[in-house]
């Protein structure tokens, strides 16, 4: 059975060679994915036709409570997030929300149209880049699985 193409996947066109594509320009082709009990948000948005870019969003963790069972963890995380905006790669942008949650918005270059191995490779070095923020951020407590996973609704 032959494959016409371009073809349409949800919100993709499909070329010939399988690669995507956001299928309208205005559009922003969204998925969501979990990583290390987290939420990750990706939208994918078409500058121009050979030029694309991911955005990554996700609750990192939550700053712990005063009333927790360790009362030094709360000052650790804040002097961390205090610190931490700055080290973080080009583009990443670090938010305390007002309920304490973590937010980091993210986002790459990505050339168009992209294959789905081509995604998962920009996924993988993001989250790669991601891990020793996060191995940061737990060690000083400001990890909480619940309100990351509340993320999936922002």
């Amino acid at each position: 059975m032959p494959f016409d193409v371009p073809s349409m996947l949800g919100p993709f066109s499909v070329d010939e060679q399988g690669r995507l594509a956001p299928r309208d320009p205005n559009a922003l082709p969204a998925f969501l994915f979990r990583w290390r009990g987290r939420v990750i948000r990706a939208r994918m948005r078409g500058a121009e036709p050979q030029l694309g870019r991911l955005l990554l969003r996700s609750v990192l963790g939550r700053v712990p409570s005063s009333a927790g069972d360790d009362p030094a963890t709360r000052p650790a995380s804040f002097a961390v997030l205090h610190w931490l905006p700055r080290e973080l790669p080009p583009g990443w942008r670090l938010s305390l929300l007002p309920d304490h949650r973590i937010l980091l918005d993210a986002g790459a270059d990505i050339a168009l149209p992209i294959t789905a191995s081509g995604l998962v490779v920009e996924l993988a070095g993001f989250l790669l880049t991601l891990a020793p923020y996060l191995d940061l951020l737990e060690g000083v407590g400001a990890f909480d699985s619940a309100s990351a996973a509340g993320m999936a609704n922002t």
